[in-house]
């Protein structure tokens, strides 16, 4: 099975001298160099750096829909670590111990060698699915107005008049939120059946998307594993709290699930850890119940 592994680039076309995606081919031991994701028609496993830039969702989804199976690495604070262990064979292999693109796509393969050595390839490289390419696109569109949509209404506490702007964004977040939840029916399986366990129904948009946006990000269906992932524990030691490495974004789309759930029973204050743990046991439950209990299924 041929693989390759490649670190990412940001609109690799947008300007003549703007960099391409650099991939590495382990079983030719060559580097090559690609304006899109698209052109790896030899490659049936592809390999990506944590780096999933906008303009390559409809690359992604070429991709797939030709039977490829694309990865990314899950686990990008380790790349400091990663460089250091590798160090000595980097330079020998690419003439530099420091970042490069080149190196980069060549210490994604070293990881995906040696986690495979030790069985454990799945803490550092998850699939992509149909799922992701239909929904994480919308999600990040999602995110970017809602920050938007903050920044405005902070503005307004200090005097400033922006009371359409705020109306506008407010419509526009709803509307992709509507958008998230009707492609959330139609591809991740059995979700108003989870969403039914959960107490929530057609019209709470916002919480069908925040239970959407958990769905995707989160595949683990264990509680622990879960609550580590978003990060809802008490952090240990005296720099416990910056040390915690968890996911915000998916900590984000719990709030608002959990915001919902609060509200719909009268609970009328914002959610709390022991609020979000709480919901997020009820998901995990509801995934039993609905038969998605094993790792990953469904999304």
């Amino acid at each position: 099975m041929a693989r390759t592994f490649v670190d990412t680039k940001w609109n690799p076309k947008k300007h003549q001298n703007s960099k391409k995606h650099v991939c590495y081919d382990p079983e030719k031991d060559i580097f090559i160099e690609v304006d899109y994701l698209a052109e790896f028609k030899e490659y049936d496993e592809i390999y990506l750096d944590s780096s999933i830039f906008p303009n390559m969702w409809q690359q992604l989804r070429e991709l797939l829909s030709n039977g490829k199976r694309v990865y990314y690495f899950t686990r990008p604070w380790k790349w400091n670590e990663i460089r250091e262990r590798f160090r000595e064979e980097l330079k020998t292999r690419t003439g530099r111990a420091s970042k490069a693109d080149k190196g980069d796509a060549y210490l994604l393969w070293k990881v995906y060698e040696l986690s495979l050595a030790k069985g454990n390839t799945h803490r550092y490289f998850r699939l992509l699915t149909i799922i992701d390419v239909e929904l994480r696109p919308l999600l990040m569109i999602e995110g970017i107005l809602y920050r938007n949509l903050q920044r405005i209404q902070n503005a307004s506490m200090v005097g400033v008049d922006v009371r359409g702007d705020v109306k506008i964004l407010e419509k526009m977040v709803e509307d992709v939120r509507r958008e998230v939840v009707d492609r959330a029916i139609k591809l991740i399986p059995r979700f108003i059946d989870i969403a039914k366990c959960l107490g929530l129904g057609v019209d709470d948009v916002n919480g069908l998307a925040g239970l959407a946006g958990l769905l995707v990000y989160n595949k683990s269906t264990s509680y622990q594993k879960s609550v580590k992932y978003l990060g809802l524990y008490k952090a240990k030691g005296r720099h416990g709290s910056k040390m915690k490495k968890y996911n915000r974004k998916t900590q984000r789309y719990l709030s608002i699930l959990t915001n919902t759930i609060l509200w719909k029973n009268s609970e009328l204050h914002p959610p709390t850890f022991k609020d979000l743990r709480r919901v997020l046991k009820m998901v995990v439950e509801a995934r039993k119940k609905v038969g998605l209990a094993e790792e990953g299924v469904g999304v």
